[in-house]
């Protein structure tokens, strides 16, 4: 069956949706009735109970509106330039452009509609650009991508097709938005029914739309733009954790497009690129169920649209903004990072990380001196001392490392750092970046230096010290240093963050709602009238939805207002001593162990709910007790 032919076969099962559900309810009462004695009866129930189910779920499926999508708005009076591409783009596949841009902070781009009754009303149109593209892609990659996406949409292709397409979304969304219970079950299966007949012309689709990136860039950069995308998320992560991650360490705030952009040009991921974009284009598999082609049956299709040469423009993609400079940072920290500090450029950010780094290894090898009382001040003459006795494996103890030599290699890692933090202090060394691997750190003259091969020989052998104390003599390290820790950001318990909450936890027959935040945890009643609500809202699938209204309004309170709330009970984290999520035969519990005695044991019943980070936060948090 034709794309064309699936398309109409999946309109219809949109608008005979209704008709199922009232033909269920229909045939049941005409069986009940046909059927004699409590069979029939039975039957009849049974049919109206499932056509009360489907027909919330068609009630759902027919008001379903999209959330508002979280992320900076880009005006058409501050962003001109960009306004005008997609305005041009949207004229050339001859469909209306979007209400409005918002910028995410994925490697995605999307145009979302709040389409109504199944998708067969359209609603109001959503661009979505991910703020990593604006550094990844140039402009003409990026306008290639952009025209892909306002084809999803085109007029000029099928409106069955683009009917299909906001079908398929507003399905998928109303089934996400159910919870549970029957409404859920036989509207997923309708879905998934629709999506089998639907995803084929979905696919079509995509290769439609990429015939628009050919019209608004070229083949060539649409080809391009298609290979970048596929290689950019593991690009992307492998930036965020090597690299994002050292503003929170360094205290500071980086600029994260100017170094994504920065790391993307390193010859090292683009020899990563050259040597595993294959790979990765071969491995992607098509499913029944999917709404893309695999890429490399995407750029092979591009061979059979007529080119149309457009003059490539190399600029980055941020230059369609208005303010680059002003807007970028602003949307940084709106949707990638957060404002961990005073805005620094790369470099420091480094040093400050690196230091920050070597301190830490620094704390945990003076803890080791203390606790052995071998080196109580942790100086490095101390170190030196114990290493000249040949008393290495005593000091490394305290580490808990699970072999004798695993101990001595995390005593060298350990006093390498604070080696290292004596250069850094000295200004004989500091870490310099590098795109290729996170950092090294450097002498005065730039020349890359390794201080675990400097001390490592010392850890191993006493014969060794001796050169040792010679080369630390020679790098201008003096014996009594011992590095000074910054001291710890505490958060303060007037401004804790309200992080998630367990629902209907009991404790003594009474049922109770636990809210998580960063510094305390709140014990709230919970009144049974709320959960006779819940329980009202799980028959038609909606209990989430329901828990998520009142959650709302209870972070709509603030933590001052629940705090006052009577019967409530605030535990700060200050008074916990332990605590774990034991199970005991087919119950779980929540117990927290307080410093005056007291045991809170709170157990999970069958409607508790986990919301947020809930539980991995005090999970975490029970562990830190441990160490």
């Amino acid at each position: 069956m034709q794309a064309r032919g699936r398309a109409v076969l999946a309109t219809l099962l949109l608008v005979a949706f209704p008709v199922v559900v009232v033909a269920v309810g229909v045939a049941s009462v005409l069986a009940g009735l046909r059927i004699p004695g409590k069979t029939g009866v039975y039957v009849m129930l049974g049919g109206l109970a499932i056509m009360i189910a489907l027909g919330f779920g068609l009630v759902s499926a027919l008001r379903a509106r999209r959330p508002p999508i979280e992320g900076p708005r880009l005006d058409r009076d501050a962003h001109p330039a960009l306004w005008e591409m997609i305005d041009d783009l949207a004229a050339q596949v001859k469909t209306r452009p979007p209400d409005e841009v918002v910028l995410i902070g994925e490697i995605n781009a999307a145009v979302s509609e709040d389409a109504r009754f199944l998708g067969l009303r359209p609603g109001r149109r959503t661009m979505l650009i991910g703020l990593p593209l604006l550094a990844a892609m140039s402009v003409s990659e990026l306008r290639s991508v952009l025209a892909h996406e306002l084809g999803h949409y085109s007029g000029g292709h099928t409106r069955l097709l683009a009917l299909t397409y906001r079908g398929t979304q507003t399905l998928a969304f109303t089934v996400d938005r159910l919870d549970g219970g029957p409404a859920r079950a036989l509207l997923s299966a309708y879905s998934k029914l629709y999506l089998l007949i639907a995803r084929s012309a979905n696919r079509r689709q995509e290769l439609q739309a990429d015939e628009a990136s050919v019209l608004a860039a070229g083949s060539r950069t649409a080809a391009a733009a298609l290979r970048k995308a596929a290689t950019l998320s593991p690009l992307w992560k492998d930036y965020s954790e090597r690299y994002l991650s050292l503003g929170a360490t360094a205290r500071r705030t980086p600029a994260v497009l100017l170094g994504f952009r920065s790391y993307l040009n390193h010859p090292a991921q683009r020899d990563w690129v050259t040597e595993y974009a294959e790979d990765l284009l071969d491995g992607e598999e098509l499913s029944k169920y999917d709404s893309h082609p695999p890429t490399k049956r995407r750029i092979a299709a591009l061979a059979g649209v007529p080119d149309n040469p457009v003059k490539p423009d190399a600029r980055p993609g941020w230059s369609l903004l208005g303010a680059p400079k002003v807007d970028v940072p602003e949307a940084e920290l709106d949707v990638l990072v957060h404002d961990v500090g005073p805005r620094a450029d790369w470099d420091e950010v480094v040093k400050r990380a690196g230091r920050a780094s070597v301190a830490e290894g620094a704390r945990l090898l003076t803890s080791a001196g203390i606790e052995s009382r071998l080196a109580p001040r942790g100086t490095i003459g101390e170190v030196v001392r114990v290493l000249r006795d040949g008393d290495a494996d005593a000091l490394a103890k305290p580490l808990r490392a699970p072999s004798r030599q695993e101990g001595r290699d995390l005593l060298t890692d350990l006093f390498a750092d604070t080696v290292t933090a004596a250069m850094i202090d000295n200004g004989v060394a500091a870490h310099r970046l590098n795109w290729g691997g996170g950092w090294e750190l450097c002498l005065g003259d730039g020349e890359p230096f390794d201080v675990a091969e400097l001390v490592g020989p010392a850890v191993q052998s006493p014969r060794a010290v001796d050169e040792l104390v010679n080369n630390l003599q020679l790098l201008n390290v003096p014996a009594g240093y011992f590095c000074k820790q910054e001291p710890r950001l505490d958060p303060d318990p007037a401004e804790a963050r309200m992080l998630g909450m367990f629902t209907a936890l009991k404790a003594k027959r009474k049922l109770y709602d636990l809210v998580v935040c960063d510094s305390e945890v709140v014990l709230l009643p919970m009144a049974r009238a709320v959960l006779i609500r819940r329980g009202l809202a799980g028959l038609i699938g909606a209990r989430g939805v329901s828990d998520r209204k009142r959650i709302r309004k209870l972070r709509e309170r603030g933590l001052d207002d629940l705090r006052a709330e009577p019967g409530a009970r605030r535990i700060p984290f200050t008074d916990i001593v332990a605590g774990g999520f034991p199970r005991r035969k087919l119950t779980g519990y929540l117990t927290l162990e307080l410093s005056d005695g007291e045991t809170l044991e709170l157990a999970m019943t069958g409607n508790t709910e986990d919301f947020g980070t809930a539980h991995d936060e005090l999970t975490a948090f029970f562990r830190s007790l441990k160490a």
